[in-house]
């Protein structure tokens, strides 16, 4: 008899554990950049160009990466390679600019435009003001540019 009550007892918590209110719920796309982006890419390379107060470039160089953006429609998951994944909020704060990206992770936030977006590659740009180069050197070594600007570019994984 105890056999038969166990039987009904693990269908209905079998029932009741594939709920779909576990799911979670993605937010729409905001836009047509945001609904392209969503998904994984690897960051392949991110160029930094530093201009003087004239305009003229006093500085260029580029990194390649392989880094791993994923994007769910609320936040960004960043895997380098050999480092633990990084997760932070991103959102589109400008309502009348969808090509403008925040990105926050705590109290650290950053701005990117998203100059391009295919269904296979993508490049946003930052720019500093007042940016130090080279990157790779301690900040009492830098030179200070009167602006950075840096194309990160994108390609989508498969």
């Amino acid at each position: 008899m105890k056999k038969l009550f166990l039987i009904p007892l693990l269908f209905a918590l079998v029932l009741t554990s594939c709920n779909d209110d576990d799911d979670e719920k993605l937010d729409p796309p905001v836009s047509v950049i945001d609904a392209k982006m969503r998904g994984d890419w690897t960051n392949t390379q991110i160029k930094r160009v530093y201009y003087s107060d004239q305009n003229a470039v006093m500085f260029t160089d580029s990194v390649q990466y392989q880094t791993t953006f994923s994007f769910n429609g609320k936040q960004l998951t960043v895997t380098a390679p050999g480092n633990a994944p990084e997760v932070m909020n991103y959102s589109f704060p400008n309502p009348n600019d969808s090509t403008v990206i925040e990105l926050q992770r705590g109290s650290d936030k950053g701005q990117y435009k998203v100059a391009s977006v295919s269904d296979s590659e993508m490049t946003w740009l930052e720019e500093k003001e007042y940016a130090g180069f080279p990157e790779d050197v301690p900040d009492s070594e830098k030179t200070t540019s009167r602006k950075g600007v840096y194309t990160w570019k994108f390609v989508r994984k498969k």
